[in-house]
């Protein structure tokens, strides 16, 4: 079983390690922060480890996790590196999912990167929720080899690929994670405008996102959707969009908040009705009507 160590006492980082550690997949050596106060918190929260400001010898059969901020990398690399090859583990990896594995070139005989796909805003919350979520790794084969059975070990999906341009694929995850919590805001916006309260709306949106999700997940976005948009009710749009702007007029926080998100997104779901679609859907007065609807620019 191999020791890890760990570099940045975040979120992610301790999460991991604890699942490791409770799973006997690996034990705890060192969790290096700057400061010193989050690094004791850590060892006490994943129940064992050393605290420390920084790295004493490390051995060659030891495995070193990154979890510092996607800009701070580099000079922890550079710090690592820079005390010489008898100090650098034999493996390294961090969890960055938008930085290539090729960023700690150097650091250790194999580098990789594993980005776990989850919600670790709540460790002890994520402690249950990591198990079934996917573990998307790309770097030395050599070290993947050794990490993904490990996080399979700890309950995860595993994914190998090599990217094109990892960026692109990190946008992906934050579309799909931070932009539905933006669309939840929007939608909660508008249940409470029009009399729910916020306590009321969200089980509703949520349970209907629920449903919505399975749809997805077995056909795909464009054949999954559905609604006015897509049925080709302009009549409908039209009054949706007639009565939010009605409120705008009322709400000035709400027309600068809502209403723009609201014609963004309209715009933009006309376009996956055509591309479902092809053409105009039958029976209604068609997508370049409510095209319309939601291109019109406020005087």
């Amino acid at each position: 079983m191999p020791t890890l160590h760990v570099l940045g006492a975040g979120r992610t980082a301790r999460t991991l390690a604890r699942l490791g550690r409770e799973a006997g997949v690996w034990s705890v050596g060192q969790v290096c922060n700057r400061r010193p106060e989050r690094a004791r918190a850590a060892v006490d929260w994943i129940g064992e480890g050393t605290a420390t400001e920084r790295f004493e010898a490390l051995e060659r059969g030891d495995w070193l996790m990154i979890g510092v901020p996607d800009s701070a990398i580099a000079d922890c690399v550079a710090d690592v590196v820079a005390r010489g090859p008898s100090d650098r583990p034999g493996l390294a990896f961090h969890l960055s999912g938008a930085e290539p594995a090729e960023r700690i070139e150097g650091l250790a005989e194999a580098v990789a990167s594993v980005h776990p796909v989850c919600a670790f805003a709540d460790p002890d919350r994520a402690l249950s929720a990591f198990p079934g979520s996917f573990a998307v790794g790309e770097g030395d084969p050599a070290a993947l080899d050794r990490l993904l059975p490990a996080f399979e070990a700890i309950g995860a999906r595993t994914l190998r690929f090599r990217p094109t341009n990892k960026r692109l694929y990190h946008a992906s995850m934050i579309a799909a994670s931070n932009f539905l919590c933006t669309l939840d805001a929007l939608a909660l916006d508008l249940a409470e405008a029009g009399g729910l309260t916020a306590e009321q709306a969200l089980p509703l949106i949520v349970t209907l996102q629920s449903g919505a999700l399975g749809t997805i997940a077995e056909r795909g976005p464009v054949d999954a959707l559905t609604g006015p948009i897509e049925r080709g009710d302009s009549a409908t749009c039209a009054t949706l969009v007639e009565q939010v702007r009605a409120h705008a007029a009322k709400d000035e926080a709400f027309r600068f908040r809502v209403e723009p998100l609201l014609m963004a997104l309209g715009r933009a779901t006309v376009g996956l009705a055509r591309r479902k679609h092809g053409e105009d859907p039958a029976g209604g007065p068609g997508l370049d009507a409510i095209g319309t609807v939601f291109e019109e620019v406020r005087d």
